[in-house]
């Protein structure tokens, strides 16, 4: 019996990645109708995970119709960093409204930055300028209200 190819891998590898990226993006638009709209508020909160969950639809489909012919499998270091992201995204979302955005957006983005590589000293200040700058982004350029931190009245 012989060894399955490269090619076989990677096809295996993208479908395997469109297939996670599809729930992940029907989940997305799933959660996102579980978010309150305030009254009188054109654009709630919802509207960016919508936004986002249908080109990631639409693009993991077509990894899974057509993979790409990548010539190599991820090494087990990549592949264990990949499923670290995606477990790290998920606690996010559920953390996101008991813990709020600003709280909640720090710890992922610092733990994102470790996660690739990044020391303490270089992921706490970008975490945090990052997670402020998104904050302000939602927030104020954009409208879109985000989930308040409890305890904190701003």
């Amino acid at each position: 019996m012989s060894e399955a190819s490269p090619i076989h891998h990677a096809a295996l590898g993208d479908r395997i990645a469109g297939a996670v990226l599809a729930l992940l993006a029907l989940g997305a638009w799933w959660h996102s109708h579980t978010f309150v709209t305030g009254f009188m508020q054109p654009v709630g909160p919802g509207v960016f995970p919508r936004l986002v969950s249908v080109p990631l639809g639409v693009l993991s489909l077509y990894l899974i119709a057509r993979p790409g012919i990548n010539q190599r499998w991820p090494e087990k270091a990549a592949l264990v960093r990949q499923l670290g992201m995606l477990l790290l995204l998920g606690c996010y979302a559920v953390v996101l409204e008991p813990l709020g955005f600003v709280p909640a957006t720090l710890v992922a983005t610092v733990l994102l930055m470790r996660l690739f590589g990044a020391r303490w000293r270089q992921a706490l200040p970008y975490g945090a300028l990052l997670g402020l700058s998104l904050y302000l982004l939602f927030e104020f350029a954009l409208g879109i209200p985000l989930p308040d931190t409890p305890g904190w009245s701003g």
